[in-house]
């Protein structure tokens, strides 16, 4: 079967959640595993933000949710000594299901686990409240009543806009507390002390979207926190930060991703606050925050790294779509300067949220033709 047809069939089994067990018609298993963050960063309760909005931010159910969590491991028949491939997803994700046949996927073809890993108050590292209709609604009518100009605030984005508004050191505190899990992660595998891939191996990374951004700031961070024989696979993703356009339905409302691009461009010298002074020590102080202001603007990269994506040894691959508006072709190309490269024009109407719409007719050809490209040339890349 094809892309489309496929993924009619997994919506249709994960519609209930992530069931663990063999998935059908695929010689795949879904397994779940424990993981605990020991990264802990706490902010201000959000009363800035207005009594309303005050259970997103400092709850028990919160913070619990996002350093004790199951991620999720797609492993296919005789991989025992492959390592794993990390699949990395795109920012405000909260389900899976997006992911499912990309894993699936990527397993089959390369004989590999794949480790779908979630991102810090992301997937089931965050309250199922903050994608339910009914309690996130009373919240986004709130927010415009309060800031009419803003654009694009949804249900499915209150909660993320609303905390980066409030404390746009968020988005690099999560970044921090991620990339420390994925490096505890990657430590496990290799070394053969992971509890379900105990014969090791090497470990590589998938990463779409703003999981390119966490993988890039792990590759520039010095010592990398990349073993240096990991292989990198970007999709609709590479771009500096401040070359992205995230205000959309599905991520973020404009005053939100304003005021973060505002906040990391406008960078401090000395702290204005508490938060500030502790955000400025990472940035400052550590090898990741280093890499991560490196990150931040095309200029910061170029006077810190010079081109770091063209001395890769073969061992890092990025593609990308034409018509993306959220990480445009043309950032991506301008940061990855140098880099193996290459820009697709699919023939359907696609958006950076949906690479892949499952469509009627003729154009689910297309599609699928695009997803078979895509993932036959990740499988030989990372294989």
């Amino acid at each position: 079967m094809g892309y489309t047809a496929t993924e009619r069939e997994l919506a249709a089994y994960f519609r209930g959640g992530m069931t663990e067990g063999v998935i059908p018609g695929t010689g795949v298993r879904l397994t779940g595993e424990v993981f605990h963050s020991s990264g802990s960063y706490c902010m201000p309760d959000g009363k800035s933000a207005g009594d309303i909005f005050l259970s997103l931010f400092r709850s028990r159910e919160l913070e619990l949710a996002n350093r004790d969590f199951l991620y999720y491991i797609l492993t296919p028949r005789d991989s025992a000594g492959k390592g794993a491939i990390i699949l990395l997803h795109g920012l405000n994700e909260r389900s899976w299901n997006k992911y499912m046949q990309w894993g699936v996927r990527l397993a089959t073809d390369t004989g590999r686990p794949v480790v779908l890993f979630p991102f810090a108050y992301h997937m089931n590292r965050s309250p199922r409240s903050w994608i339910d209709r009914h309690l996130m609604v009373p919240l986004v009518a709130a927010r415009t009543a309060a800031l009419p100009d803003t654009r694009l605030a949804t249900f499915v984005n209150v909660a993320l806009s609303t905390r980066m508004s409030a404390s746009p050191q968020r988005f690099m505190l999560s970044g921090y507390q991620t990339v420390s899990d994925l490096s505890a992660l990657i430590g496990s595998i290799r070394s053969g002390t992971h509890p379900q891939l105990k014969e090791g191996g090497p470990v590589d990374i998938f990463a779409y979207s703003i999981g390119a951004l966490a993988t890039q700031v792990m590759m520039l961070t010095k010592p990398s926190l990349l073993p240096v024989d990991s292989r990198v696979m970007l999709f609709c993703g590479g771009s500096a930060f401040c070359m992205m356009h995230g205000t959309s339905k599905l991520i973020m409302d404009s005053r939100a991703f304003e005021r973060l691009v505002s906040y990391y461009l406008e960078w401090p010298v000395k702290g204005q606050n508490r938060e500030d002074e502790r955000l400025l020590k990472l940035m400052n102080d550590t090898p990741e925050g280093e890499a991560f202001y490196s990150m931040t603007s095309l200029e910061r990269l170029k006077s810190r790294q010079g081109r770091p994506f063209s001395h890769t040894g073969g061992r890092f691959r990025a593609v990308t779509l034409t018509g993306d508006t959220v990480i445009p072709p043309e950032a991506v190309s301008a940061t990855l300067q140098g880099a193996d490269l290459e820009i697709w024009s699919p023939r359907y109407t696609c958006t950076h949220e949906n690479p892949f719409p499952v469509l009627p007719g003729e154009m689910s050809v297309e599609v699928d033709r695009t997803f078979d490209r895509l993932f036959i040339a990740a499988a030989a890349f990372l294989s």
